[in-house]
């Protein structure tokens, strides 16, 4: 954890101070290297992403590079949503930390404080338009 900066800009804004300090405290810290794979397109969903450093690239089958993920980037949501799977392949380009909120604990979020869906719904909307 590198102190409250904009590492969890969007998505916790919304939650109030006191359950933020508690998720982000709660959340499992990873770190990975560049060429390791985070989630594989087509696998179960355990997790939501929030990345604290680094950045990771976002791949599809057939399509290739999709699109990148910094700092205060999230994702993981849609499969822990709608419980399907990974919609694409996410690999660290360089070194990566991330938080990882696991999804019994997301979706309680979720439904204690529906505001959090605002700041997905901008963020998916924006990945829609690529």
């Amino acid at each position: 954890m590198h102190g409250d900066h904009s590492t969890h800009a969007g998505i916790l804004d919304a939650l109030p101070p006191k359950t933020r300090a508690e998720v982000v405290k709660n959340a499992r810290t990873r770190s990975y290297a560049a060429g390791d794979v985070l989630v594989k397109e087509g696998d179960g969903a355990m997790y939501l992403f929030i990345i604290d450093s680094g950045h990771a690239r976002i791949e599809r089958a057939g399509t290739g590079t999709v699109g990148r993920f910094g700092p205060g980037d999230f994702f993981g949501e849609l499969a822990l949503i709608d419980e399907t799977n990974r919609t694409a392949t996410v690999t660290a380009e360089d070194d990566l930390v991330c938080h990882l909120i696991p999804a019994w604990e997301f979706r309680a979020l979720l439904e204690a404080h529906p505001a959090m869906a605002i700041p997905m719904l901008h963020k998916l909307i924006a990945r829609l338009h690529g």
